[in-house]
């Protein structure tokens, strides 16, 4: 790959260099202030003792004029015009200023985010409203219309029936322009998915009642919740070997975060869509320096069915009801299937783990990162996976997000990712007018060089902590196993 071949990096945020980064610094400066009032103030104190001490007071009558100025000396360092009592009130009343200028920061940014959801929340309850007062009439033009459509069909003129098709395609790719650019639309869409499901139920209260919905549904894994509960619950997993499966890079250390996603898009070409026996297939990849140090990489495709219809369910723990499920916190066969898998393939709860997961495997990795799972997770990166309902990362972990412009898939949760100092996200342009094209894992191959290239230093502490913790880099060796999760 060429210099000239990587999409461009179009925002970072978060990580090292991001705002929440900058407010920690700024009330770590607050915190040196307090400590040096308090130094300031101990100081005085000890000069308070030598104005009143047995030996200082004993030589006043021996020399009456130095006792004075010795004693306008401590009084003036100790409480007089910039000495210690007076500068220590100024530093812990700076002290003070700078963090209620940082919560106060904090509280706008929250009030302004919480009249947003507010908004994006009216909005679409009010679409829902009409989609549910308009129904009965969209249903009985549907019951004319579809079977009248398709008894006529047959007798068009080949031209004719060539033409809509043409025009259905023309209409489709129209559509797809337009979600392409317009991907802040589509991100409000979402958020506003709990609203337009309550809009949609207060005009069909029986089938609010029918279907057992909770009544509001403020958020968007407040309706992504009730949605999953129209497909089965969850079974347990089965996990099983499959040496019959291999990875090309499986024997080889990455060397960069190219390298890592390329490793993904290879684990995830052995679950394709014309093999469904071997969906749900993951790797892990052990690595062991020359020193005896073991480590792991977790490799973790995204969804394999989006067409799973509801009230069924499978054996592929990789569709759409495992992708609601983790949207609204829920566990899912996925993750416990992952969870058996990381032990199967040796994993000791102690051996420092990365995570690296592409779409629904991004959410279950970051979900697994901040919830706990019994290993050492020290490092996530996701490719395409709407993450931003995610929060609670341990300090000191370190998640990169790589986010394809017009790729809808990461906006599916309604936000921007929270701007913590633990995860970063890279957004980066390298769009087609597919929208299934741009999440395609090629792109994120391509974003990934790109964030390898960049001075960015939230994308570059990132790296160089994946760098530093043994899981980028060369030497050693590496050996892979490939595993398969599917549900009972």
């Amino acid at each position: 790959m060429t210099a000239h071949s990587s999409p461009p990096i179009i925002s970072v945020s978060g990580g090292a260099a991001g705002l929440n980064a900058t407010y920690a610094a700024v009330r770590a400066m607050a915190d040196r202030f307090d400590r040096a009032g308090d130094r300031l103030r101990a100081w005085a104190a000890d000069d308070g003792r030598a104005l009143i001490d047995r030996d200082l007071l004993e030589t006043a009558p021996l020399s009456p004029l130095t006792f004075a100025e010795a004693e306008a000396g401590v009084l003036s360092a100790t409480s007089g015009v910039h000495g210690a009592l007076e500068m220590s009130v100024a530093y812990e009343t700076d002290a003070l200023l700078v963090r209620t200028t940082v919560a106060a920061l904090e509280e706008c940014d929250q009030l302004v985010a919480t009249s947003l959801d507010a908004l994006d929340y009216s909005v679409g309850w009010q679409v829902g409203r009409a989609v549910s007062g308009s129904a009965p009439a969209l249903l009985a033009l549907g019951l004319v219309a579809v079977p009248g459509a398709r008894l006529a069909w047959p007798h068009l003129p080949d031209v004719m029936r060539q033409r809509l098709e043409a025009d259905c395609r023309v209409a489709g790719h129209a559509l797809e322009e337009w979600a392409d650019e317009h991907p802040e639309v589509v991100q409000q869409g979402a958020e506003s998915s709990g609203g337009v499901l309550d809009g949609v139920l207060a005009g069909s209260p029986l089938l609010a009642a029918g279907l057992g919905f909770a009544p509001f549904h403020p958020t968007t894994s407040d309706a992504a919740a009730d949605l999953a509960r129209l497909y089965p619950p969850e079974r347990a997993p089965v996990v099983r070997r499959r040496p019959d499966l291999t990875v090309p890079l499986g024997d080889t250390r990455p060397g960069d975060l190219h390298d890592l996603v390329q490793h993904l898009a290879e684990t995830n070409e052995l679950s394709p869509a014309d093999r469904p026996g071997d969906q749900g297939t993951i790797e892990v990849q052990t690595l062991r320096d020359a020193d005896g140090t073991v480590r792991h990489i977790v490799y973790l495709p995204g969804t394999d069915d989006l067409a799973t219809t509801p009230w069924h369910t499978d054996s592929d723990v990789r569709d759409l009801s495992a992708d609601l499920h983790v949207i609204s916190g829920a566990d899912t066969a996925y993750a416990e299937g992952m969870r058996q898998a990381m032990t199967a393939a040796g994993i000791g709860s102690h051996d420092p783990v990365l995570l690296v997961g592409h779409s629904l495997g991004g959410m279950e990795a970051a979900s697994m990162l901040a919830h706990g799972s019994g290993f050492d997770v020290t490092h996530v990166v996701t490719a395409g996976a709407p993450v931003a309902g995610v929060h609670g990362y341990p300090q000191r972990s370190h998640v990169l997000s790589l986010e394809n412009r017009g790729d809808v898939v990461p906006l599916l949760d309604g936000h921007d990712n929270p701007g913590s100092v633990s995860q970063a996200t890279v957004q980066f342009d390298d769009h087609e007018t597919s929208i299934a094209g741009n999440h395609d894992l090629r792109h994120y191959v391509r974003g990934a060089a790109a964030a390898d290239r960049s001075t960015d230093p939230s994308i570059r502490e990132q790296l160089e902590s994946l760098r530093v913790h043994g899981f980028l880099g060369s030497g050693g060796t590496a050996t892979s196993q490939v595993l398969q999760v599917t549900r009972w």
